[in-house]
């Protein structure tokens, strides 16, 4: 029998693991893995078997040569940015990436945003609010909607229904015909917009108010002033019951919201269940914030809608 010398020799562990169009290889050398992407997706998320409390992400983008390394401590926590990025001797050719980074004994794998896998968070490259503060209802809370005195259906797929009360806060309830993540946006486009996103993160789900400042990913907004008061989660839909003040104080992120008075809002979504780029594919709509009544736009409404705002810009 031959001695192995596990300082000159490696040892192979292979791991190949196809989603979708994705490919991803690693070896292990000594005290180091040496990874290998190959993908036609920009974004593929690495995320590590067997970790608990503590949770590692490797956030890829191949377009860019370049992954960003974020945790989560705790069971319902927000990744946060690493301090210490241990990746190093990046490679990249075409659609395939390979870099090294130090073992931690932990085995990774491709973390894809669907609805069959774990669930984290999606995040551009742009820099974010590490201090991220996100709100969720308690499980016991049963949702429920049948005391809201106004509602507004876009087409066929979202909702929103609402009520006054008399301590100057409203009550908002976004339903989603599908399950999903959605965020809705208190304005037109993405720049200096006030918004929010529902997340559903190991089937519950959380609420996090953002300030939207260009196209892309929206940061964390400073002040957090929603309240996330009941959701119900199911196979083909979202609804989350929400709160917060009319004038929360917050003038530089927070829009006014004032009884009987009209806005333009958008949604946008897509098949993730947290938020992730959707590029520009998001709804705009009208609506009327009345104590009573129940309003219906139709998508060819809806169009009607952006051939008017076209031609005002163009």
């Amino acid at each position: 029998m031959f001695q192995i010398n596990t300082s000159i020799f490696i040892f192979l562990i292979v791991l190949i693991t196809v989603n979708a169009e994705i490919a991803f290889t690693y070896t292990k050398n000594n005290h180091e893995l040496h990874y290998n992407i190959i993908s036609n997706e920009d974004l593929v998320v690495l995320a590590f078997s067997g970790q608990q409390d503590f949770r590692e992400y490797l956030f890829c983008r191949l377009k860019e040569c370049q992954c960003e390394e974020r945790f989560v401590q705790g069971a319902r926590s927000h990744p946060k940015l690493s301090e210490q990025q241990l990746i190093s001797n990046y490679f990249c050719q075409k659609n395939q990436m390979n870099f090294i980074r130090p073992d931690t004994e932990f085995q990774p794998y491709v973390w894809k945003n669907n609805q069959g896998k774990e669930q984290s968070k999606h995040f551009e490259q742009q820099s974010r609010i590490v201090q991220e503060v996100t709100s969720t209802a308690s499980t016991t809370t049963t949702y429920t909607d049948t005391d809201m005195t106004a509602s507004l259906s876009v087409g066929s797929i979202f909702q929103v229904k609402w009520k006054f009360n008399t301590d100057d806060t409203i009550e908002m309830c976004f339903i989603l015909n599908q399950k999903s993540w959605i965020g809705v946006g208190f304005g037109r486009g993405m720049k200096n917009v006030d918004m929010l996103t529902i997340n559903i993160i190991d089937n519950q789900a959380e609420v996090i108010d953002l300030w939207s400042v260009e196209d892309d990913t929206p940061p964390t907004d400073t002040q957090q002033d929603l309240e996330l008061i009941s959701y119900s989660i199911a196979d083909n839909s979202v609804k989350a019951r929400i709160k917060r003040k009319l004038n929360t104080g917050d003038s530089q992120q927070d829009v006014v919201l004032a009884k009987g008075t009209s806005y333009t809002w958008s949604y946008a979504t897509s098949s993730a269940l947290v938020m992730e780029d959707h590029g520009h594919e998001f709804q705009e709509f009208s609506i009327t914030l009345v104590e009573s009544g129940d309003t219906v736009i139709s998508y060819s409404e809806m169009l009607m809608f952006f051939v008017v705002i076209f031609n005002l810009i163009f």
